[in-house]
């Protein structure tokens, strides 16, 4: 049995949409693996974000003119069955290097993700 062919077969049949719950879980766990390394410029961290998105189909436009100093953005991400975003958050760390944090959200969560940061704002 030829394994090459397939797995060649099954790939184009498997439809990858945002819209299902699962598969954000899944983008959002590769996302949080893949910025766990150590990154040394934010233009490196956002590299790894269109990395792990390229691989679900999700395209990201480009972003230019990054923050040395650590940014918030949102990125609506238009899908047919409602609207979805892609969250990130970097900062540049104590020892020079960035942390990120990224995770494709609906409406819903990115309120929470809002309300939490107002919260935390009060907070100091």
């Amino acid at each position: 049995m030829d394994f090459t062919q397939t797995i060649i077969a099954q790939g184009p049949n498997v439809p990858i949409s945002i819209t299902d719950e699962k598969i954000r879980e899944g983008i959002n766990r590769h996302l949080d693996n893949e910025l766990n390394d150590t990154i040394l410029s934010p233009e490196s961290g956002i590299q790894k974000i269109r990395k792990v998105l390229a691989r679900f189909g999700v395209d990201m436009p480009a972003l230019y003119g990054t923050d040395p100093e650590g940014d918030e953005i949102v990125i609506d991400l238009d899908e047919d069955d409602g609207k979805y975003y892609l969250y990130l958050i970097y900062a540049l760390t104590d020892d020079n290097h960035y942390e990120f944090y990224a995770e494709i959200t609906d409406e819903m969560g990115l309120e929470e993700i809002e309300s939490d940061e107002e919260e935390d704002e009060e907070e100091e």
